[in-house]
Protein backbone atom coordinates (compact mmCIF):
# COMPACT_ATOMS: atom_id res chain seq x y z
CA UNK A 1 0.00 0.00 0.00
CA UNK A 2 2.91 2.08 0.80
CA UNK A 3 4.34 1.60 -2.18
CA UNK A 4 0.92 2.69 -4.21
CA UNK A 5 0.55 5.71 -2.13
CA UNK A 6 4.85 6.82 -3.32
CA UNK A 7 3.87 5.56 -6.80
CA UNK A 8 0.91 7.85 -7.18
CA UNK A 9 2.36 10.71 -5.54
CA UNK A 10 5.02 10.60 -8.00
CA UNK A 11 2.78 10.47 -10.80
CA UNK A 12 0.40 13.10 -9.58
CA UNK A 13 3.10 15.79 -8.18
CA UNK A 14 4.41 17.01 -11.60
CA UNK A 15 0.85 17.92 -12.19
CA UNK A 16 0.28 20.31 -9.00
CA UNK A 17 2.44 23.43 -10.86
CA UNK A 18 -0.08 22.90 -13.82
CA UNK A 19 -3.40 23.17 -11.50
CA UNK A 20 -1.72 25.84 -9.88
CA UNK A 21 -1.64 27.95 -12.12
CA UNK A 22 -4.98 27.36 -14.13
CA UNK A 23 -6.35 28.42 -10.65
CA UNK A 24 -4.49 31.46 -11.17
CA UNK A 25 -5.50 31.76 -14.45
CA UNK A 26 -9.40 31.37 -13.19
CA UNK A 27 -8.70 34.04 -10.97
CA UNK A 28 -7.23 36.50 -13.31
CA UNK A 29 -9.70 36.02 -15.77
CA UNK A 30 -12.79 36.67 -13.18
CA UNK A 31 -11.46 39.71 -12.07
CA UNK A 32 -10.84 41.00 -15.82
CA UNK A 33 -14.78 39.87 -16.59
CA UNK A 34 -16.10 41.95 -12.93
CA UNK A 35 -14.16 45.02 -13.65
CA UNK A 36 -16.78 44.79 -16.76
CA UNK A 37 -19.20 44.27 -15.11
CA UNK A 38 -18.68 45.98 -11.99
CA UNK A 39 -17.33 48.69 -13.80
CA UNK A 40 -20.58 49.69 -15.67
CA UNK A 41 -22.47 49.01 -12.56
CA UNK A 42 -20.73 52.19 -11.27
CA UNK A 43 -19.50 54.02 -14.28
CA UNK A 44 -16.17 53.56 -12.97
CA UNK A 45 -13.80 54.55 -16.11
CA UNK A 46 -10.85 53.02 -14.18
CA UNK A 47 -12.71 49.17 -13.67
CA UNK A 48 -13.64 49.18 -17.56
CA UNK A 49 -9.81 49.89 -18.26
CA UNK A 50 -8.80 47.45 -16.40
CA UNK A 51 -10.91 45.15 -18.07
CA UNK A 52 -10.46 46.03 -21.71
CA UNK A 53 -7.58 46.76 -23.83
CA UNK A 54 -9.90 49.85 -25.72
CA UNK A 55 -7.37 50.49 -27.80
CA UNK A 56 -7.25 46.79 -30.28
CA UNK A 57 -10.90 45.45 -28.54
CA UNK A 58 -13.88 45.31 -30.07
CA UNK A 59 -17.79 44.33 -29.67
CA UNK A 60 -20.31 43.62 -31.40
CA UNK A 61 -24.25 42.90 -30.61
CA UNK A 62 -26.94 41.54 -32.32
CA UNK A 63 -29.91 44.50 -32.33
CA UNK A 64 -33.49 44.29 -32.42
CA UNK A 65 -35.24 46.64 -33.69
CA UNK A 66 -39.42 47.48 -32.89
CA UNK A 67 -40.60 45.61 -36.13
CA UNK A 68 -38.53 42.83 -34.83
CA UNK A 69 -35.74 42.78 -37.45
CA UNK A 70 -32.17 41.81 -36.63
CA UNK A 71 -29.14 43.43 -37.40
CA UNK A 72 -25.62 43.07 -36.36
CA UNK A 73 -23.94 46.16 -34.89
CA UNK A 74 -20.39 46.37 -34.67
CA UNK A 75 -18.36 48.98 -32.30
CA UNK A 76 -14.70 49.05 -33.16
CA UNK A 77 -13.35 51.92 -30.96
CA UNK A 78 -13.57 50.60 -27.36
CA UNK A 79 -12.31 53.93 -25.85
CA UNK A 80 -15.44 55.96 -27.24
CA UNK A 81 -17.40 52.94 -25.42
CA UNK A 82 -15.87 53.11 -22.13
CA UNK A 83 -16.21 56.82 -22.23
CA UNK A 84 -19.98 55.98 -22.77
CA UNK A 85 -20.47 53.64 -20.18
CA UNK A 86 -18.45 55.61 -17.56
CA UNK A 87 -19.84 59.02 -17.92
CA UNK A 88 -23.65 57.23 -17.81
CA UNK A 89 -25.01 59.58 -15.49
CA UNK A 90 -27.65 56.81 -14.33
CA UNK A 91 -25.78 54.00 -14.17
CA UNK A 92 -26.76 50.11 -12.83
CA UNK A 93 -28.57 49.53 -9.26
CA UNK A 94 -25.36 48.38 -7.31
CA UNK A 95 -27.26 45.32 -6.64
CA UNK A 96 -27.56 43.77 -9.98
CA UNK A 97 -26.52 40.74 -10.35
CA UNK A 98 -24.09 38.74 -13.11
CA UNK A 99 -22.34 35.41 -13.32
CA UNK A 100 -19.71 33.11 -15.74
CA UNK A 101 -21.95 30.81 -17.08
CA UNK A 102 -18.66 28.74 -18.38
CA UNK A 103 -15.25 29.61 -19.13
CA UNK A 104 -12.34 27.91 -21.52
CA UNK A 105 -8.71 28.66 -20.87
CA UNK A 106 -6.71 27.64 -23.79
CA UNK A 107 -2.55 27.19 -23.57
CA UNK A 108 -2.52 29.57 -20.53
CA UNK A 109 -2.90 32.46 -23.17
CA UNK A 110 -6.49 32.90 -24.03
CA UNK A 111 -10.25 32.15 -22.53
CA UNK A 112 -13.72 32.50 -23.51
CA UNK A 113 -16.43 33.71 -20.80
CA UNK A 114 -20.03 32.80 -21.78
CA UNK A 115 -21.28 35.72 -19.40
CA UNK A 116 -25.25 36.57 -18.03
CA UNK A 117 -25.58 40.33 -16.90
CA UNK A 118 -28.52 40.55 -14.86
CA UNK A 119 -31.49 39.32 -17.30
CA UNK A 120 -30.86 41.19 -20.13
CA UNK A 121 -28.13 40.12 -21.89
CA UNK A 122 -25.54 37.14 -22.45
CA UNK A 123 -22.16 38.12 -23.78
CA UNK A 124 -19.20 36.05 -25.34
CA UNK A 125 -15.90 37.41 -24.29
CA UNK A 126 -12.32 36.63 -25.02
CA UNK A 127 -9.60 37.54 -23.79
CA UNK A 128 -5.96 37.30 -23.52
CA UNK A 129 -2.86 37.38 -21.15
CA UNK A 130 -0.78 40.04 -22.36
CA UNK A 131 1.99 41.11 -19.77
CA UNK A 132 0.64 38.76 -17.51
CA UNK A 133 -2.59 40.26 -17.25
CA UNK A 134 -6.21 38.85 -17.99
CA UNK A 135 -7.87 41.51 -20.36
CA UNK A 136 -10.80 41.26 -22.80
CA UNK A 137 -10.10 41.59 -26.31
CA UNK A 138 -13.67 40.82 -27.42
CA UNK A 139 -17.04 41.21 -26.41
CA UNK A 140 -20.21 39.82 -28.41
CA UNK A 141 -23.75 39.99 -26.62
CA UNK A 142 -27.39 39.47 -27.46
CA UNK A 143 -30.40 40.35 -25.60
CA UNK A 144 -32.03 37.39 -23.28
Amino acid sequence: MLRFIAALFLFLAPAAPALAQHHSDEEGIRAAVFDYFNGQTVSSAEQLNRAFVADNATMVGLMRAQDGTESLRTWRDMNEVITNWSANPNPAAPGRDGEILDMQVVDGRIATVIFRSTTMFYDALTLMKIDGQWRIVAKAFIRQ
